[in-house]
């Protein structure tokens, strides 16, 4: 190696000793902040004090900080410290932090002129520092320490011995007297064990004196605590890496968490994306079969019009014909005409009339086609609403009822036992009580099976439901109690029907059949007991009228009149019916 190559080698391991010097005296902590900067001023601190949470500040940051009177929240930790009874002037004195800025003062001093410690000449620059004055010394001022005999003792070093290394100031910081900070000028010899502070010798006559205090030499207290740290270091070693090793674990998971939460996200957009495009299909293909349905209905609607409209045609041209013959006969008509066209006329006239005689006009509900849009908030699938074509029971000529659907008869909606039925005022669908199957059916307007209710209520044997304008179900089942329940088919309540009296339920071997809701709202319930007894939909009695049969079914007439059957009597085919009270 060369001779330059040594040189630099040299001052390469110069320059990192200087640098590992100028770190210690700096005082950097683990975080590269200097410990000798309060954390609130962002200033090196002046009267450090200590806090017990091992935080320190400075003394008027303290003061200016503290905003009750009997705590203390450190800014750093927000550790709650309570108040010594001086205020924060009572926390105690970092002695740690002051030995700092020592050093830091020696290895900066050279930088600035500074004013002489014991002449306060500020012309001179100062040369040396008294360990024991605690300051730094002109040059003329060193002199005189070396000359006036107390003086002598007192351990004098340059700032060259001081910044070089050539003195241990780690040891010089160590062998360093402190000042009560109490009796200024005695120094801390003694260790108060019941405060857990140094004092001095005023201190253990004055304000720390036996037997309430217990007191033993700094240097023996030193001691001991000085092994006590030292476990305590290696104990905190231990639970720093475990620390570590858990903010590691923590990192590690939260790496992973945002992996998934992107890959989530992303899976989001996606099937965000994906629903739109069956959303917008499925409601594509509901508008169609809306529209289907829409369009069968007017072609099969347009057809039966047309044709009775062709009818009616046919019959008008007819009658126009005998109406024009028969004033041109009354007119201009000789006699061997009128009696030649008189039996014609007369017989094409009997005919006509007799076809508008059987004719029953256009059924205007034909007319009627609804539109009943979903009500609900969410639906499953895409379900706008439903068609209501307003015709489900449509009369020939004759005035009788022609059966134009069945409903139940076959597939998942098959209706086994079939008893009372019911239409929700609310949704128009068709509520139908199976006995057999111990559930009610419901199937839309049209008679298209939609769902079941009940299917897990196993004591349930329903006989009739009603439906209120409130969307509460009413059924009975049997049983001498009417039960309540729920849209959604939960269970709410149950209420018996009441006797004549209104003071006695129909027990005694009753059972209950036939339900309607009046206009009113109120409920209609039959007895076997040959009753119906009329309730407000909470249970609350009306009144109780006796019936001619048992009422097994009840309706509700146009009139607000009860009409009641009992379709067991095969002798006769009677429905009755009765004014309410």
């Amino acid at each position: 190696m060369s001779k330059e190559s040594n040189q630099l080698a040299k001052m390469s391991r110069r320059l990192t000793h200087r640098k590992r010097r100028y770190d210690e005296i700096e005082g950097y902590n683990t975080e590269g902040n200097s410990l000798t900067t309060c954390s609130i001023c962002s200033q090196e601190m002046e009267n450090p004090k200590a806090l017990p949470c091992l935080h320190s500040f400075c003394l008027k940051c303290l003061e200016s900080s503290s905003s009750c009177s009997t705590s203390f929240i450190c800014p750093l930790c927000q550790e709650k410290i309570p108040l010594p009874p001086d205020g924060v002037n009572g926390f105690r004195d970092s002695f740690f932090i002051n030995r700092m800025k020592e050093r830091k003062a020696i290895f900066k001093v050279g930088k600035v002129i500074m004013p002489c410690a014991s002449c306060e000449a500020t012309g001179r620059q100062v040369t040396s520092r008294c360990m024991n004055c605690n300051g730094f010394l002109c040059y003329k001022c060193v002199r005189l320490h070396k000359t006036i005999k107390p003086l002598r003792i007192h351990k004098v070093f340059t700032l060259d011995q001081l910044r070089s290394g050539k003195v241990d100031m780690s040891k010089l910081m160590l062998e360093k007297d402190e000042c009560c900070p109490k009796h200024k000028e005695q120094v801390l010899r003694w260790y108060c064990k019941t405060c857990d502070i140094p004092i001095c010798r005023d201190c253990t006559v004055m304000e720390h004196t036996r037997p309430e205090h217990d007191y033993v030499p700094l240097e023996s207290a030193v001691k001991d605590h000085l092994e006590e740290i030292k476990n305590l270091v290696t104990a905190c070693k231990d639970i720093n890496r475990k620390l570590i090793g858990a903010i590691t674990k923590a990192d590690k998971v939260k790496a992973k968490l945002d992996s998934q939460l992107t890959k989530a996200t992303k899976q989001l957009k996606d099937a965000e994306s994906q629903a739109k495009e069956e959303f917008l299909k499925a409601l594509q293909e509901n508008v169609k079969t809306t529209t289907d349905q829409l369009n069968a209905i007017k072609m099969k609607r347009y057809e039966k019009i047309e044709n009775e409209m062709m009818e009616l045609r046919n019959m008008q041209s007819k009658i126009s014909n005998v109406q024009e013959i028969g004033n041109q006969l009354i007119k201009s008509g000789s006699k061997h005409d009128v009696a030649s066209n008189y039996a014609v006329l007369c017989k094409t006239l009997k005919q006509v009339q007799g076809e508008i005689t059987l004719h029953n006009p256009v059924n205007v509900s034909l007319s009627k086609v609804k539109f009943n849009p979903h009500q609900k908030d969410s639906v499953e699938g895409v379900h706008l609403g439903t068609l209501s074509s307003g015709s489900m029971s449509p009369r020939d000529r004759t005035g009788k009822w022609v059966l134009e659907k069945e409903i139940g008869v076959e597939g998942p909606g098959k209706i086994k036992g079939g008893f009372g039925v019911a239409v929700d005022p609310t949704t128009s669908d068709i509520l139908i009580a199976d006995w057999t199957d111990q559930n009610v059916k419901v199937f839309d307007s049209d008679g298209n099976y939609k769902h079941v209710i009940f299917d897990d209520y196993l004591d349930l044997h329903p006989h009739d439901v009603a439906v209120s304008v409130d969307g509460f179900l009413f059924i009975t089942d049997y049983t001498a109690c009417v039960k309540v329940f729920s849209h959604d088919g939960i269970y709410l309540n149950q209420f018996p029907a009441r006797s004549p009296d209104g003071k006695s339920s129909i027990t005694d071997g009753s059972e209950l059949y036939g339900l309607a809701i009046d206009s009113d709202g109120n409920l209609l319930v039959g007895s076997s007991k040959k009753y119906i007894s009329k309730h407000k939909q909470d249970g609350t009695h009306i009144a109780t009228m006796k019936t001619a049969i048992c009422p097994l079914f009840i309706g509700m007439t146009r009139a607000n009149r009860y009409a009641y059957s009992d379709t067991r009597i095969s002798s006769t085919k009677v429905v009755y019916c009765m004014q309410p009270t």
